[in-house]
């Protein structure tokens, strides 16, 4: 911290104001003339003292914040933390898996706050935002804007350039959000893979075996396929192979591994292959293996990712929109894995294990009572009852 002069009153000759002033220099030793309007000259010498005091404890923090727009905030807080994921032995040591559509949603939160002086944002300003968002998007969204926020203002604080995080509590609120409850029956699942199955010799061979698959296996769609990975470092993502089907002798495996990186640790977990999971693998590999328009790196072999596209988003959304679904996401169709092996009176905590979910909770907000429960329930009630 530079040197500073003490804080004294001073008068705005032109509008008649009162100010406490206090004149700091900055790590350049250039000088910085802070104001605070005072009511009278006795409030004043108080300002300037709490000024002198705040500078004290913040030190060069305090000047810099002085002038730090949320713009600014919001530029070096991705240069430093919105970064591509580094991972060390496993784990998740820097960076952000989802950081292009972090950076993103930053962008857009900086085109609305970006000229609010971070020291200056309140209630008033973040409720604005709110009130005008959810004017176009659902409270989970809006939840997520102030999730991010309050992480770039935490870091703000660290760097001494605000005093405290604002109260986010009235703007975060997860218990208005709509739980997604989403379960696939039977019905709907045969109409979803009657459609994928035009796809197969045109335009989209692999997305009903990865229907089945993500139906059958519990497995997150980022374990199937590199999820919107464009980047050349594909550490993010371990997509299964080929490799991983096929047993020494070439047939195909009743279980294979899936690997993980949700969270900060790199984790493995087992899956089961279906019969029909089998079915579907082996008619894409035949298809493959025949098919003139294939790449090397997308072809039927044993070191090639079963799934190596980035995105099935164009042929899914034929698929659901003709199957009378269009707002069914990839990544719903397993939300109700829990709950069959639940039907089929499957352990609750091997279930949760086989999802991937480390809290029993997870998995209760993946557990559906659906039409086929609650029909499996009065079977069993009507048996009990006689």
């Amino acid at each position: 911290m530079g040197r500073r002069k003490a804080g004294y009153v001073w008068i705005d000759k032109k509008t008649g104001h009162l100010y406490a002033r206090v004149q700091l220099r900055d790590s350049n030793g250039k000088a910085k003339q802070i104001y605070k309007r005072a009511l009278n000259p006795t409030h004043a010498e108080q300002l300037a003292s709490e000024i002198l005091e705040e500078s004290d404890a913040r030190g060069q923090g305090y000047i810099e914040g002085r002038s730090m727009t949320f713009r600014k905030l919001a530029d070096w807080y991705k240069n430093e933390y919105v970064i591509p994921p580094v991972y060390s032995d496993g784990k998740k040591v820097e960076g952000m898996r989802t950081w292009e559509s972090e950076r993103l949603k930053i962008d857009r939160i900086a085109a609305e706050l970006g000229r609010e002086l971070i020291n200056d944002m309140d209630e008033t300003i973040f409720r604005k935002y709110k009130l005008k968002r959810l004017k176009s998007v659902s409270i989970t969204t809006v939840n997520r804007d102030f999730e991010s926020v309050r992480a770039m203002f935490r870091k703000a604080k660290k760097k001494k350039w605000i005093k405290e995080v604002p109260d986010f509590d009235g703007f975060i609120e997860k218990s208005l959000e709509n739980r997604r409850t989403v379960t696939v029956t039977n019905i709907d699942e045969k109409k979803i893979l009657k459609e994928a199955r035009k796809l197969i010799t045109t335009s989209a061979p692999r997305l009903y075996a990865l229907i089945i698959a993500l139906r059958d296996s519990g497995a997150r769609p980022n374990e199937l396929y590199p999820v919107n990975d464009y980047s050349e470092d594909k550490s993010m993502y371990e997509p299964v192979r080929w490799k991983d089907l096929f047993d020494e002798k070439g047939q195909f495996r009743n279980i294979t591994k899936l690997v993980s990186y949700k969270g900060k640790l790199r984790e493995e977990r087992l899956a089961v292959i279906t019969e029909r999971m089998k079915k579907a693998f082996l008619e894409l590999w035949r298809f493959l293996e025949h098919s003139k328009n294939v790449t090397p790196a997308n072809a039927a072999r044993l070191d090639n990712m079963v799934f190596p596209h980035t995105t099935y988003k164009k042929s899914w959304d034929i698929v659901r929109t003709a199957a009378g679904y269009p707002d069914l996401r990839l990544r719903d169709l397993r939300r109700d894995w829990v709950t069959r092996l639940g039907r089929l009176g499957y352990s609750d905590k091997l279930a949760q294990r086989g999802a991937g979910h480390k809290k029993m909770q997870t998995s209760f907000e993946y557990t559906e009572f659906d039409e086929a429960a609650a029909l499996q329930a009065k079977l069993l009630l009507d048996k009990d009852n006689r």
